[in-house]
């Protein structure tokens, strides 16, 4: 369950999938978000994660109200909290959250410096004040508490010939880190309007995957987020995950020739529109999967 619940934000990235003006509306008050948290019980299955997002959730003036109101209502689900980490270089800020039980963090990092995150987020320092965020984050951090953290790297132009850098400062700094996210640039919003400066093509980057593959073993947990099958060597496929929205999401008729489209994230809608298919092919070679029961997560080894 999503529940943006402030649409300002500390940094301006370049590939943000939020439109440009997403930031005018005025409607995210403590009440109107205390009534939307109320109003999800109906649908909220069991053990659904709640995901506050934005913006940045961690800048509205009320956010730790709103987090704890969230945790007092739903006492027992996980609350999932998407953000820059910025705010966390504030020890007192990183410590009040860090007391929540089954919470998890994911945080965003864009460069292994201050010139490619800064360059992404255009927003000067703000790769010192994630860095800061994150070591104040595992400082304070529980695991007794049921608490995770992730690391999330949107891939794009200007960023995807250094991910190894990336992976290294992160296996170096924060190994405690749970799992880390490489997720493929959505063009849309900001990242379509900005497509000439952040866009890539599945093709442009998978010479760089045989410099990734390492890195799997090398860390705790790595993921794949927004790869279509055809778009990468079977041995990665256990490390794909499908997590965007079935509407956002198209095949291709000649899809209907693959063997493998049933466990299939598909294709980005938008992605069509502003490149094209040709890098997509039906695969007809047959191969051994074992499979799991989690639709976003369906293959788990290649036999």
């Amino acid at each position: 369950m999503v529940i943006c619940i402030w649409n300002k934000c500390n940094s301006r990235c370049i590939m943000c999938t939020n439109p440009s003006d997403f930031w005018k509306s005025d409607i995210y008050t403590q009440d109107f978000l205390e009534q939307r948290i109320l109003g999800i019980g109906k649908k909220l299955k069991k053990n659904e994660e709640i995901l506050l997002t934005g913006g940045e959730p961690t800048i509205h003036p009320q956010f730790l109200e709103i987090l704890n109101f969230t945790r007092k209502t739903y006492p027992n689900n996980q609350i999932e909290l998407l953000s820059n980490g910025r705010r966390f270089v504030y020890k007192e800020f990183a410590h009040k959250v860090m007391q929540m039980p089954n919470l998890t963090l994911m945080i965003s990092l864009s460069g292994y410096d201050s010139k490619t995150h800064d360059k992404i987020t255009r927003s000067e320092g703000s790769f010192q004040q994630t860095i800061e965020g994150l070591k104040n984050i595992f400082f304070y951090f529980h695991p007794s508490l049921n608490q995770k953290v992730e690391i999330r790297i949107v891939i794009t132009k200007i960023n995807y010939k250094y991910l190894t850098k990336i992976l290294d400062l992160i296996r170096k700094k924060f190994f405690l880190v749970d799992r880390v996210i490489l997720i493929f640039l959505e063009v849309e919003g900001q990242g379509r309007d900005n497509f000439d400066q952040v866009g890539l093509t599945y093709k442009q980057f998978n010479p760089f995957l045989k410099d990734i593959y390492p890195y799997f073993t090398k860390l705790k947990e790595l993921r794949l987020y927004h790869f279509p099958l055809c778009t990468l060597p079977p041995k990665f496929w256990p490390h794909v995950w499908r997590t965007l929205p079935e509407e956002e999401l198209d095949f291709l008729p000649t899809c209907k020739k693959c063997l493998y489209k049933q466990y299939c994230l598909g294709i980005h809608k938008e992605y069509l529109e502003v490149v094209g298919a040709k890098e997509f092919k039906p695969l007809n070679l047959k191969l051994k999967l074992k499979l799991s029961d989690n639709f976003h997560h369906p293959i788990l080894d290649i036999k």
